[in-house]
C-alpha cells in the first residue's frame, strides 16, 4: 500500500525533490498544479503535463499531455501506467526526468533500502523514530549528564597536568602555526623562483627566435648572393640563341622623285670625309657617278613567341635619329633617309631571317618586329617578359645580354690570326662581315651582369655595361625573365644605362597581333598592361 510518492526532479543539471501525499498529484505549468515546471521548457504544451492518482493503494497514470513523447521505463507512456517503486519518467525532447518512490503504509525491514540504479532513500520507519527522538526529554538528560561529566573529570585533574596539556596544546598550535608559515614562505619562495626561470626561459626563447631570423636572412641573402652569381650562366644557356644581331642599310632618297642620293665620285665612301664636305658642292646627289650612299649599323633584338621580335624604335624603324653620320649627312643634302634593309642574325642559325616592322612607339623607344617569310622559329627560345614581380627594384641584380660594338666585339673575342685574316677578306662590307660570321656560327651575344640603380615611371637606370650595338638588348631580372629593352646610356656618368620597362613594350605587343606564350612550370607570364602617362626628360645621346 502507497501512503505517498516522493518525486525526484531532473531538468539537465537541475535537481528537485518533492514529497506528495494526496491522491491526486498534478504535474505542469499551471498555477493549480502540485508540481509546477517552467513554461518555458513545455511551449505549445497543456497546463497539464502529467497526473497521477492513487486507487486501491498503487498509484497510476490518469491523464498526460498526449502532444508529449513521455516514456516511462524506456516505453512509451498510456493510461493506467502502474506507476512502482523507482520508476522513472523521461521526456527526451525537454530533458526532463521524474523519479518515483513509493512511501509503503508498513514499516521496511532495514534501515536503507537500497535502489538499483544509482540512489538510495530512508525508509519510513527512520523518518518516524527521528521525529519521535526530537520530540522526547531524553534528549535534554542526556546533554545534562554529559556536561556534568566534563566538569567533574576537569576538577579532578592536578594543576601541574592542566599546565602541561596547555603547553602542549600551545606547542601543538605554535608549532603548526611555525610550520604553516615556513611552507607559505617556502612555497612563496619557490613561486618567486618559478617566476624568475620562466622569464628566463622566455627571454632565451626570444633570443632563440631573433638567432633564427638572423640565421633565416643570411640564409636568403647567401641564396641571393649565389643566385646573383649563377644568373648571368643560366640565362646566358637558356636564352642566348633568342637574342639577336640587328642589320640594317638605311638611305636618303630625294625628295619629290624618290630617287636615292649618290656619292658625287666614284671613290669608296670609306675614302670620303662627311665632316668637311665643300661648301659649294652637296657631298650626295641624285645625279652622281658614284655608288648610291648605304648606311648600314646593326642593333639587338630578342625573340619573344609566335616570331615577334622586341627591339627600339631607332634600331628598327627610325635608325637615322641616333646616327652621327646622318646628322652630318643630313645638313647638307636635301632629301630624306629611308629604310631599305632590316634582317636579324640568330645563334645556331647561319642565314639571316627578313624582320618586318609591325608596331612602332611613338612615346618610348620601343619597336615590333615579326621574322617575315616562311623562317621555322619553333627553334628559337622564347624570352618571356616580367612585369609583374619585385625584379625591378633597386639594388636588384639585373643581366644585359646583347652585342655592343657589333661585329667588333665578336671579332675581339677570336685569336689574332683569326680576326686580322677575316677583316682584310671581309672587312669591306659590314653586311658581308656580318653574314661571314653567322656562317661560321660566331653569332653569339655578349653578357653583362650589375644592378638597378634607380626605377621610374617610363625608365629603369642600371649599371651593366652595354655599347654602341647594344641597343633593343633584354634586360633580365633576378625572376630571369625580361623586366626591359635597353636604349640608352648616360655619358656623362659611367655605366649608367637606361631600359624601357617591358609593360610598355607588353602593350605594343598586344597591338601587334602577339599573344603571350604558356607560362612553362613554376613561371607566371604576365600581359597586362600599364596605362600611366607620366613623362620623363631624357638627356643622353642613344646608341645603336
Amino acid at each position: 500500500m502507497a501512503n505517498g510518492l516522493v518525486i525526484n526532479l531532473e531538468v539537465g543539471r537541475a535537481r528537485h525533490t518533492e514529497v506528495m501525499t494526496q491522491d491526486r498529484v498534478r504535474i505542469g505549468t499551471g498555477e493549480g498544479c502540485d508540481l509546477r515546471l517552467k513554461p518555458e521548457a513545455f511551449k505549445g504544451a497543456s497546463s497539464l503535463v502529467l497526473e497521477l492518482a492513487r486507487a486501491d493503494g498503487h498509484y497510476r497514470v490518469s491523464d498526460f499531455d498526449p502532444r508529449l513523447p513521455f516514456r516511462h521505463n524506456g516505453r512509451p507512456i498510456s493510461t493506467g501506467t502502474l506507476i512502482d517503486d523507482g520508476d522513472k519518467v523521461q521526456l527526451p525532447e525537454s530533458a526532463l526526468t521524474l523519479r518515483f518512490f513509493i512511501i509503503d503504509a508498513a514499516p521496511a525491514p532495514s534501515a536503507l533500502v537500497p535502489e538499483h540504479r544509482r540512489d538510495v532513500h530512508v525508509a519510513p520507519f527512520i523518518e518516524h523514530a527521528a521525529l519521535e527522538a526530537s520530540a522526547t526529554s531524553r534528549r535534554d538528560d542526556a546533554k545534562v549528564f554529559l556536561r556534568e561529566f566534563t566538569r567533574e573529570l576537569v576538577r579532578e585533574i592536578n594543576l601541574s597536568t592542566k599546565v602541561l596539556v596547555f603547553l602542549f596544546a600551545l606547542a601543538l598550535v605554535g608549532g603548526s602555526l611555525y610550520l604553516g608559515f615556513a611552507g607559505f614562505k617556502e612555497l612563496k619562495q619557490s613561486r618567486r623562483h618559478l617566476e624568475e626561470q620562466n622569464a628566463e626561459i622566455a627571454r632565451l626563447n626570444d633570443q632563440v627566435r631573433q638567432s633564427q631570423q638572423q640565421f633565416t636572412q643570411v640564409t636568403q641573402s647567401n641564396h641571393d648572393i649565389i643566385n646573383s652569381l649563377s644568373l648571368a650562366p643560366k640565362i646566358r644557356s637558356e636564352y642566348g640563341g633568342g637574342v639577336c644581331l640587328i642589320s640594317g642599310i638605311y638611305v636618303f632618297v630625294e625628295s619629290g622623285t624618290g630617287r636615292p642620293l649618290r656619292y658625287p665620285e666614284t671613290r669608296p665612301p670609306d675614302q670620303l670625309d662627311p665632316a668637311a664636305p665643300d661648301a659649294q658642292t652637296p657631298l650626295l646627289t641624285p645625279d652622281g657617278k658614284g655608288a648610291v650612299a648605304e648606311f648600314p649599323y646593326v642593333g639587338t633584338g630578342f625573340h619573344v613567341g609566335g616570331g615577334f621580335v622586341l627591339t627600339n624604335r631607332h634600331v628598327a624603324a627610325e635608325p637615322w635619329q641616333a646616327d652621327e653620320r646622318s646628322m652630318v649627312f643630313g645638313s647638307t643634302v636635301s632629301g630624306r633617309p629611308k629604310l631599305t634593309r632590316l634582317i636579324a642574325y640568330f645563334p645556331g642559325l647561319k642565314q639571316a631571317v627578313t624582320l618586318r616592322v609591325r608596331q612602332v612607339s611613338q612615346r618610348d623607344d620601343i619597336a615590333v618586329c615579326q621574322i617575315d617569310g616562311a623562317t621555322a622559329t619553333g627553334s628559337l627560345p622564347v624570352l618571356l617578359l616580367d612585369e609583374n614581380s619585385d625584379a625591378a627594384t633597386v639594388g636588384k641584380p639585373v643581366v644585359l645580354m646583347g652585342y655592343p660594338s657589333g661585329p667588333d666585339r665578336i671579332l675581339a673575342s677570336l685569336p689574332d690570326e683569326d680576326s686580322s685574316a677575316i677583316k682584310q677578306r671581309y672587312g669591306s662590307s659590314l653586311d658581308v662581315l656580318v653574314s661571314h660570321l653567322a656562317e661560321r656560327n660566331l653569332i653569339k651575344p655578349f653578357t653583362s651582369q650589375g644592378h638597378v640603380a634607380d626605377v621610374e615611371t617610363h625608365r629603369i637606370v642600371y649599371d651593366a655595361r652595354t655599347s654602341e650595338g647594344g641597343s633593343g638588348a633584354p634586360l633580365f631580372g633576378q625572376s630571369g625573365r625580361v623586366i626591359g629593352v635597353n636604349f640608352a646610356v648616360f655619358t656623362e656618368i659611367s655605366d649608367a644605362n637606361f631600359a624601357v620597362p617591358v609593360r610598355f613594350a607588353i602593350t605594343l605587343l598586344e597591338k601587334a597581333g602577339w599573344v603571350a606564350p604558356p607560362p612553362a612550370a613554376g613561371e607566371a607570364n604576365s600581359v597586362s598592361a600599364s596605362k600611366e602617362t607620366k613623362t620623363a626628360a631624357l638627356n643622353s645621346n642613344q646608341p645603336r
